[in-house]
C-alpha cells in the first residue's frame, strides 16, 4: 500500500488592500500575524500536521511561522508556493492598468500573462512540482488563493474554470490528499 500524503490548506488574513494587484507583492493583513494564527491554530492542531508550509510572503509566513513554533513541527518556505506573478501590474491599482490590457489578458488568462508576469500554466507547474515533492503524512499549508486553485487543478482534478467559481474566503480551508 503507497503512503498517504495528506494536505490542509487555509487561505492567508483578509488582506488591507482593495482594488490593487498585489500576487507576489507583500500587502498588509486587517490581522496580524498571532490573530490570524489563533483563529486556525484548533483546526491546524487537530490535522496533526508534520511539517508547516508557506511561501516567503509575510501574510503567509508570519501566522506559518507561529503556527510552526506553538505546534512543535517545521516550517519550510519555498518559493513555488508564492502567488500568480502580475508582473508589471503588481502593487498596481487595478484603475491605474489600462482596461484595454486587463481585457486582453482576461480574454485569454489560461495562455497569456500580464506584462512580465506569469501565465496561468507556468503558475499551475511549479505549485505541480511542489505537490509532486511532498512525502507521505501531513502538511499543513499557509496558502494563497491562486496556490490553492492549482492545487484544485493538480490535486482535486478539477477543471480551472470550476475552481475560479469556486471562491476561497481568507482563512477558509481545503483537503487534498494523494
Amino acid at each position: 500500500m503507497t503512503p498517504t500524503i495528506r494536505l490542509l490548506a487555509i487561505r492567508h488574513a483578509p488582506v488591507a488592500v482593495e482594488g490593487v494587484f498585489y500576487g507576489q507583492t507583500d500587502v498588509p493583513t486587517r490581522l496580524n500575524a498571532a490573530e490570524a494564527a489563533d483563529r486556525i491554530e484548533a483546526a491546524v492542531a487537530e490535522f496533526a500536521p508534520h511539517t508547516i508550509w508557506s511561501s516567503d510572503a509575510v501574510r503567509c509566513r508570519g501566522p506559518g511561522g507561529l503556527l510552526s513554533a506553538r505546534l512543535g513541527v517545521p516550517h519550510r518556505l519555498d518559493d513555488r508556493l508564492r502567488e500568480m506573478s502580475y508582473g508589471a501590474w503588481e502593487g498596481r491599482a487595478w484603475s491605474d492598468v489600462p482596461r484595454a490590457e486587463v481585457d486582453e489578458w482576461m480574454a485569454a488568462w489560461r495562455t497569456s500573462s500580464p506584462p512580465g508576469g506569469e501565465t496561468v500554466a507556468a503558475f499551475q507547474e511549479r505549485v505541480a512540482a511542489w505537490w509532486g515533492d511532498l512525502e507521505p503524512g501531513a502538511h499543513f499549508l499557509m496558502a494563497h488563493a491562486g496556490v490553492v486553485h492549482c492545487l484544485d487543478v493538480v490535486a482535486g482534478a478539477l477543471a480551472w474554470e470550476e475552481t475560479v467559481e469556486q471562491r476561497l474566503d481568507f482563512l477558509a480551508s481545503k483537503r487534498f490528499e494523494r
